[in-house]
């Protein structure tokens, strides 16, 4: 978007002689520097005819494009017969999208000011969605104030067009910025789609698919992990039986062991997960798979874990058991500072200030050298969390590799259709391992994104989302929507997009980073779910 403002001064009146132009004239030597300035005199527009108009207006005519790029008009018109031209109404009345959304200020003259031309205007720019600017300068028989050619006006009437084009310039710049971050036509279009977040409604438009990744735009919300959960026991009435998740597939091995019916100690399972899976709602989730499971005996759903590393929290304990005591003193020491990286990844703690600033490898490393010989498993277990460590965000961490065979895991599960949970920026089908799934299986991928306006997460005040993003234009549409974005969808959704995503890095001061920018909307995503407020899940409780 350009920096420099545009307007257009419309002469009005067709009539010889004419003084409209050199009204004209007058005004744009007034417009302030730094503003483009462009003259549409209807005596020189040749529209087409009469018979073509359409509602909403007809045609594209010679100054259409001179329209559509202006950011605001000035309006030179005589009064007549208590009103405006006839000229000036089939102008207005032939171009539409050209005027919307954009200011005018009208320059009105006649024997007494040309008043009521300016007032008659009001109400039919209004009609095409134009801002008309409270000042008008009413000039009076501006023909006994010319002079070799030029308008010279009577003492006061600079300040009142300097007045007006100022107002002019304020509204101005704000429309044009309103017509950037929430293009109206796309809001209405937004504002038209279903108003609610039913799963049913969401399985409908991805339920043709064979994989379908549920995205959200945090973990940390109450309500988007009530979409995900809802939305896939609408898929699993569509045939779907397999739960994805990214996290460890030891742990989740656990969780499919528990919901096909397995006396499995669920809470304890989900203390051994990632962090953001250690919820309240994810044994809800759990309890409510193991009761449909029980109801269908030899048609159970299961739960994989595709994540690539397999150490548990658990792993560090069984360390200490198998080492001798003065070795297992001093590694403790160490563990006790990297274990915390499965409740808060290192680069979290880095993100908070709370890392103690060497990194979690070098630490895993000593404590494997500490251990020396101390036997197969235990040499097994310090290997395996050395490499963990090794592979974190902002380590050794490869992402596109990681991707890749998370999702050759999802690919592994075929022929049973599977849903995947992740976040939106794992799922979108443009990138990540929801690219490599598109790739694979085409349209038989279908992506997610679940995205929330404001509220609580991680401990934090989330505020309204930047302006101009995807979550303030689904906001602006009002309330909850779910939105197709299949064939049909304005133009504007095949575009970038920043959306937002908040992970345990977020920082509300600094919102504006916390922003995933996808190429097209509709090619990263095959539906939109918008969820106008959160509120945080609740961490795992022990039951006792």
């Amino acid at each position: 978007m350009s920096a420099q403002l545009e307007f257009v001064v419309v002469v009005a009146s067709v009539r010889e002689p004419r003084i409209g132009r050199t009204v004209a004239d007058w005004v744009v030597a007034q417009v302030p520097g730094g503003i483009r300035t462009r003259v549409v005199d209807l005596a020189e527009v040749e529209l087409p005819p009469d018979a073509d108009l359409r509602p909403g207006g007809g045609a594209r005519t010679p100054v259409s494009d001179v329209l559509a790029a202006a950011d605001g008009f000035v309006i030179v018109t005589p009064e007549y017969n208590h009103a405006y031209p006839a000229s000036l109404k089939r102008f207005l009345d032939w171009h539409h999208g050209e005027w919307m959304f954009k200011p005018a200020t009208v320059v009105p003259y006649g024997v007494r000011g040309g008043l009521l031309a300016g007032e008659h205007l009001r109400p039919v720019l209004a009609e095409l969605s134009m801002v008309t600017t409270r000042r008008m300068v009413a000039l009076s028989a501006p023909w006994e104030h010319l002079s070799e050619g030029r308008y010279h006006p009577p003492a006061g009437e600079h300040t009142a067009i300097g007045q007006a084009l100022r107002e002019l310039t304020w509204w101005a710049h704000a429309l044009r910025r309103a017509r950037h971050d929430r293009p109206y036509a796309l809001v209405d279009w937004l504002g038209a789609q279903r108003a609610d977040t039913d799963a049913e409604a969401l399985a409908d438009l991805v339920g043709h698919a064979s994989v379908v990744g549920l995205g959200t735009g945090t973990r940390a919300g109450r309500e988007t992990f009530a979409v995900v959960a809802r939305t896939t026991w609408s898929l699993v009435e569509r045939g779907f039986r397999v739960i994805a998740i990214l996290d460890n597939p030891r742990v989740v091995e656990l969780y499919d062991r528990y919901v096909r019916g397995e006396d499995v100690d669920v809470e304890a399972a989900l203390r051994q997960a990632w962090g953001p899976w250690r919820t309240e709602e994810m044994r809800e989730a759990l309890e409510s798979l193991r009761r449909r499971n029980a109801e269908h005996p030899g048609d159970p759903v299961r739960v994989v874990g595709v994540g690539g590393s397999k150490v548990l929290p658990a792993d560090y304990d069984r360390v200490l058991d198998l080492v001798a005591p003065p070795e297992a003193a001093k590694i403790r020491e160490l563990f006790d500072v990297i274990r915390t990286a499965h409740d808060s990844g290192e680069h979290v703690q880095r993100a908070h200030g709370t890392h103690p600033g060497v990194p979690f490898v070098e630490l895993a490393r000593e404590a494997r050298a500490i251990a020396g010989q101390a036997g197969a498993e235990a040499g097994g277990l310090l290997d395996a969390i050395v490499d963990h460590h090794a592979n974190a965000i902002g380590v050794g961490y490869d992402a596109d590799r990681e991707e890749r065979a998370a999702a050759e895991r999802v690919l592994a599960l075929r022929p049973a259709r599977v849903v995947l949970w992740e976040g939106s920026a794992h799922v979108a089908a443009d990138a990540m391992m929801g690219g490599h799934l598109r790739a694979e299986l085409g349209e038989a991928y279908a992506a997610v994104h679940v995205t929330f306006g404001h509220g609580r997460a991680h401990g934090v005040d989330v505020p309204p989302p930047a302006t101009g993003s995807l979550e303030d234009v689904l906001g602006a549409a009002g309330g909850a929507r779910t939105v197709p974005l299949g064939d049909g969808v304005p133009a504007a959704l095949d575009a970038p997009w920043r959306t937002r995503l908040i992970s345990g890095v977020y920082d509300p001061a600094r919102d504006g980073e916390h922003y995933l920018e996808v190429r097209s909307l509709s090619g990263a995503y095959d539906a939109l779910v918008f969820v106008p407020e959160i509120s945080p899940v609740s961490a795992l409780v022990s039951a006792g």
